[in-house]
């Protein structure tokens, strides 16, 4: 009887125990989305905002299912025993799947991206929304409406650079690029209203004398163009396995100089294969050494702009790596006029590495 009595007791303990257990795990398994709260204690409040009244305080270690999102993505909508209140995400581990969970005032035509192959260029929405039009302008009419974190595949480039044409759920569109971040290599995107000539025939060149230093396209199409970067208009276009006679060489050791029957051009090495001995082709030397001012583009891509602020407009894009003369500063000291391949245009300087002697830049405009 003691027996029955000992084990009875023990079975009502660990029943006490497991019982608080059950709902917090059929949440996490009922809610593609929620939280658990990480720090001591946590506020729930009526709205998103710490101005907003506390409907209740809840222990570290509480999971929360999430069923809406603020504007900023900073305060998440959650639901308990309380009801329904707010809190704030930093205070939070995130779990689930967020990809289904509405934003506060989202728009009713909201959409979203599409597959991106790995390494393909694309672009990230970084800012709460952004219209997706049908041309590249803010006059066209609005396509959808994408979130912020959105991958876009970028297909096109507008001539000026600002507006990149993108695949979305809703269909083929354009966004300013000045809201996203770039990710991936742009270097062989077009750039629509650049006129194009793709040579018929394979070898689309002479062919190159025996011993000639050279280079073979090893991708479908190349562009050649009129000056080592891609700022640079296209001369034309060739297929892949076109042999090239170099020329020259230039100082990033990526664009080099080669002979076409249409004149010299420059091409972007990566797309070739190097054939022969190129110790005795010429080598343009980078005159920015010593104490001449010049900034290093330290980011994937830099905007060039007319101006020393982000609302001008766009003059060209630079990949990083980038070596630019500096010819002035803003009032301000945040950004630098620039010379280069496209002219000249204004950067913000947070984003590249200054070389040089700082005291000959002279405040600019």
């Amino acid at each position: 009887m003691l027996r029955i009595t000992k084990f009875h007791i023990l079975l009502l303990i660990s029943c006490l125990f497991l019982v608080p257990l059950t709902p917090m795990a059929a949440l996490a398994q009922a809610s593609d989305a929620h939280v658990v709260i990480n720090t001591y204690r946590l506020n729930i409040r009526t709205g998103p905002g710490a101005g907003h009244d506390i409907i209740t305080n809840l222990p570290g270690g509480t999971t929360l299912a999430v069923t809406m999102l603020s504007t900023d993505r900073k305060w998440y909508e959650v639901s308990g025993g309380f009801g329904t209140g707010w809190l704030r995400g930093s205070y939070t581990v995130e779990r689930g799947d967020w990809s289904s969970v509405p934003w506060q005032g989202a728009p009713a035509n909201l959409g979203g991206g599409t597959a991106i192959p790995a390494g393909a260029p694309h672009l990230v929405v970084n800012t709460s929304y952004l219209n997706a039009r049908t041309g590249p302008g803010a006059g066209h009419s609005v396509l959808v409406v994408l979130p912020g974190g959105t991958k876009l595949l970028v297909t096109a480039i507008d001539r000026d650079g600002k507006w990149y044409q993108v695949e979305t759920s809703a269909g083929t569109g354009w966004v300013n690029s000045s809201y996203t971040a770039i990710r991936g290599n742009f270097t062989e995107i077009p750039r629509t209203g650049v006129p194009t000539v793709v040579l018929p025939t394979t070898p689309a060149q002479p062919n190159v004398p025996s011993g000639t230093p050279h280079l073979v396209v090893n991708t479908g199409y190349l562009n050649i163009r009129s000056g080592p970067g891609i700022s640079h208009d296209v001369i034309l276009t060739v297929p892949g396995g076109t042999e090239l006679a170099a020329v020259g060489i230039a100082p990033d050791l990526v664009w080099y100089e080669v002979a076409t029957s249409s004149g010299n051009g420059w091409v972007n090495s990566n797309y070739t294969i190097g054939r022969g001995d190129f110790s005795g082709v010429k080598r343009y030397l980078d005159a920015l050494r010593g104490n001449t001012p010049r900034a290093l583009v330290n980011t994937s891509y830099l905007n060039i702009r007319t101006g020393p602020g982000a609302g001008h407009s766009v003059v060209t894009i630079i990949p990083g790596g980038t070596t630019l003369a500096v010819l002035g500063k803003s009032a301000d000291g945040r950004w630098f006029l620039v010379e280069g391949d496209f002219g000249q245009g204004w950067l913000r300087n947070r984003y590249a590495a200054f070389r040089g002697d700082y005291s000959l830049v002279p405040v600019a405009g």
